[in-house]
């Protein structure tokens, strides 16, 4: 099966074609530009690298977040377009599942500000699913000797070496499409697809919190 798959939840907007749960092509964007400039010319050089055109996809793989709202946003109305024109499927991955995958006894930690983050863990007693944190309480509750990926771990070395001396670090923290698609097809193969995929907010957007506290 074929699949492309798009990722723009973090800085760097990047595409790749997965094939039978192998990378064909990745092409990823330079800082400087908006993803919603640079996505469709990387899917289209991705697709001409792998030697395919979008009609010849099975699937669409996206990132569905968390991070960037806006990011989040132009990957998900791209994705969402592509698949509604050839009539295929959505396969949805978030951020965090990309960055973990083929990982196990692992964090990852994107960092959104002020001591909070965006978490997902994979380790045996705890749930692998995407969650808003604070970090110092996040730390408190991991085992010494995890391996710590994304922004946040880059971030926030020293303080979780402060909590954990012995955690580790992962050398890839980007979100990047190729580990997206490899979570997302992975997914396609299972049969869980959507016809149309929807952002993962674990907070409400500046603008929302900012509208609230005007409202109170």
């Amino acid at each position: 099966m074929l699949m492309l798959s798009l990722s723009t939840s973090g800085p760097i907007a990047s595409a790749a074609v997965i094939k039978d749960g192998q990378v064909l092509s990745r092409e990823v964007g330079s800082q400087g530009r908006t993803h919603s400039e640079t996505i469709m010319p990387l899917c289209e050089k991705a697709l001409q690298t792998a030697g395919y055109t979008p009609a010849d996809m099975d699937a669409f793989g996206v990132d569905a977040g968390p991070g960037s709202f806006t990011g989040v946003r132009i990957g998900i109305c791209a994705a969402n377009a592509m698949a509604a024109a050839f009539g295929k499927p959505v396969a949805v991955a978030s951020s965090l599942e990309g960055l973990l995958y083929g990982i196990d006894n692992a964090c990852a930690l994107l960092d959104c500000r002020n001591g909070n983050g965006y978490a997902m863990v994979k380790y045996e007693g705890f749930s692998p699913e995407p969650m808003a944190v604070v970090i110092d309480d996040l730390l408190s509750t991991l085992p010494d000797g995890i391996l710590m990926a994304g922004d946040g771990a880059v971030m926030h070395r020293q303080r979780i070496l402060n909590a954990l001396p012995n955690a580790r670090f992962a050398e890839g923290n980007d979100i990047i499409a190729d580990r997206i698609g490899l979570a997302a097809y992975d997914k396609l193969v299972r049969g869980e697809t959507v016809i149309e995929a929807l952002p993962l907010y674990l907070r409400p957007s500046q603008a929302e919190r900012l509208a609230k506290e005007r409202n109170k």
